[in-house]
């Protein structure tokens, strides 16, 4: 009954969220060339005072005028453990919003677009993390399940129903202060830096091209 609730989500809560002002902003490149903006917030506690931490994400492609507008939301629980999640996507072909759902070995997504509505179980565990292609901020949960000795992680991008198995094994020596580097390996491949705070500060994925850093402006 509680996968079930969260996953009756109002579908229009991602317009509310894109509308919120969110304080930290990063450039996204693809190739040395900027393609896209993302916005995000990063916060300790959840909805209704609830102990754990919530990220917020406005992502858009292009950066002016875009074309695809992305909003996100991801509440963990203090364990790391998968509260909420909401993906919404605005796009040429309209606007889809993706939820999902986690309990113990199960993962329930629903995926709600004009005129249909699909919804599908996937396996679960504490070692999964959920990503998207153009959402780089949820790159956070990763840096917080990261270990010295390397964490097996699996990565579900609900949009796209890719999966990818990594290891996110966590630098003894930090960048620039108290930042804290994380090396990926195996699916995934990159970097990632986060600052005192959790937050994303720059996150290089060699495969894809894609380097994504704090905006200067």
């Amino acid at each position: 009954m509680r996968l079930a609730a969260v996953l009756l989500l109002c579908p229009t809560a991602g317009r509310l969220l894109a509308q919120e002002p969110l304080e930290t902003k990063l450039v996204v490149e693809q190739g040395g060339r900027e393609i896209g903006r993302e916005d995000f917030t990063l916060v300790k506690g959840r909805g209704q005072g609830a102990p754990g931490s919530s990220l917020k994400a406005a992502a858009r492609y292009p950066a002016n005028n875009p074309t695809l507008k992305l909003a996100a939301t991801l509440e963990q629980t203090p364990e790391g453990a998968l509260a909420k999640f909401q993906l919404e996507v605005d796009g040429p072909n309209g606007t889809t919003v993706i939820l999902a759902a986690g309990s113990g070995a199960r993962l329930i997504i629903r995926t709600v677009a004009k005129g249909s509505e699909a919804g599908r179980e996937l396996p679960g565990g504490p070692d999964i993390v959920l990503l998207d292609d153009q959402v780089f901020s949820l790159y956070c949960a990763v840096a917080d399940q990261a270990t010295p000795a390397g964490k097996a992680l699996t990565a579900v991008f609900p949009r796209t129903n890719r999966r990818a198995s990594f290891v996110a094994r966590r630098e003894s020596g930090g960048e620039g202060g108290n930042n804290s580097r994380v090396t990926l390996s195996g699916g995934i491949n990159g970097t990632l830096v986060t600052d005192a705070r959790g937050r994303l500060f720059r996150l290089e994925l060699p495969d894809a091209g894609t380097v994504v850093s704090r905006a200067k402006d």
